[in-house]
């Protein structure tokens, strides 16, 4: 498989209320070249097994104690695949779908 255009990395801890919502957005948008990486950094309340429902292509995981905005993002970059990195924090929802 060829790499995506772009690799929408999503920090998440503790989500499991907004997650689904960001992911269906996501997954709802009319570009289809992209994949999604989730960086969790110790979520407890479902996060991740909601996440799972979704095609996403990876959860890469980090120790509450390692977490930092950016280290979280660099996990993310270094996981990517894709030629754009496209950042969300786990409470934020698209709008639109383009």
């Amino acid at each position: 498989m060829s790499s995506p255009h772009a690799s929408i990395v999503v920090r998440c801890y503790n989500e499991q209320e907004h997650i689904g919502r960001l992911l269906h957005g996501i997954f709802e948008q009319n570009a289809d070249d992209f994949e999604v990486l989730l960086v969790d950094s110790g979520s407890t309340d479902g996060t991740i097994e909601t996440a799972e429902q979704y095609p996403i292509e990876d959860v890469i995981y980090i120790s509450p104690e390692e977490f930092s905005f950016g280290r979280a993002l660099n996990y993310g970059c270094e996981a990517a695949r894709g030629d754009i990195c496209v950042f969300a924090s786990a409470h934020v929802y698209p709008t639109r779908d383009d």
